[in-house]
């Protein structure tokens, strides 16, 4: 609210009571102890206001920044082909890429993978995966 509405407001509640005293000395008192408590809350409320407008937050029209990784190499000497019970499939092997890539603890948790193979449980990264995230393979010398 601006300041000048809730001024108008305080100033009319002012002359509103300011007219409904009577000529009785003990009801003026109480009276003047409405119209005082009335005033108070005006001015709190009225405070309070103007504190929340002097604290806005502007609101942007720009979407946030959405950090996207860098393109970093993964060796191709890390891709392991396992036989699974629906066909062959082809991973960057997680112990492979611990011993050779410095940053695979930094891999993307949601392309980790662990395939049921014939000769039991391989753990592994997605190679789509990786690529929709800005992985790239490069030959292995």
């Amino acid at each position: 609210m601006s300041r000048k509405f809730i001024s108008s407001i305080l100033i009319a509640a002012v002359a509103a009571t300011g007219l409904s005293f009577s000529a009785a000395p003990a009801q003026a008192n109480d009276d003047l102890a409405k119209f005082l408590v009335g005033a108070t809350a005006l001015i709190i409320i009225g405070k309070a206001l103007s504190d929340n407008n002097n604290g806005n937050v502007s609101v942007s029209t720009n979407p946030p920044k959405v950090h996207k990784p860098r393109r970093k190499a993964l060796t191709a000497a890390c891709i392991r082909r396992h036989n699974t019970y629906s066909g062959k499939v082809k991973v960057f092997g997680q112990k492979c890429l611990q011993k050779h890539y410095r940053h695979a603890d930094s891999l993307p948790r949601h392309c980790k993978v662990r395939l049921a193979t014939t000769k039991g449980t391989k753990r592994g990264y997605s190679i789509p995966c990786l690529r929709n995230e800005g992985y790239y393979i490069v030959s292995s010398k």
